[in-house]
């Protein structure tokens, strides 16, 4: 501001034009130091008593960092329904296949009675067959 006011100054050419100019360049520079406004004066010293705000504030940060995210409660539910899921899928495929163990041993245990039996009424049939050519009745 000062450095164009004593270019203006020292210029003898006074002409309108050159006037207007450094005018304008000093109603440009010196405006924007009128913009920079100190809002912490005006009202920082009004409100010096109220600190609600900031007692609410300190009591939330307070709460943040007493409580972990996950508490341990959080932690042994979820360990246990984690427990219990899972137990019960392995449980079903356990079950799966013992039934499809069982079942195949079911089955051979019954060929091998349906075998044991045939077997069992042939011998009979020919006992019966060989008492009768003794002579032997066979009831």
């Amino acid at each position: 501001n000062r450095f164009l006011l004593r270019l203006v100054t020292t210029t003898m050419m006074f002409n309108s034009r050159t006037l207007l100019i450094a005018a304008i360049s000093f109603l440009a520079l010196s405006g924007t130091s009128g913009q920079q406004y100190d809002y912490e004066q005006d009202y920082g010293q009004d409100y010096t008593q109220d600190s609600l705000y900031h007692d609410y504030a300190m009591k939330q940060q307070e709460k943040q960092v007493g409580n972990a995210p996950f508490g341990w409660g959080k932690v042994l539910i979820g360990t246990g329904v984690g427990w219990m899921l899972g137990g019960k899928i392995h449980a079903q495929r356990k079950e799966k296949k013992l039934n499809a163990k069982h079942k195949e041993e079911q089955k051979a245990l019954y060929t091998q009675y349906y075998n044991d039996v045939y077997t069992l009424q042939q011998q009979n049939a020919e006992l019966a067959q060989a008492l009768e050519q003794l002579g032997v009745r066979v009831q």
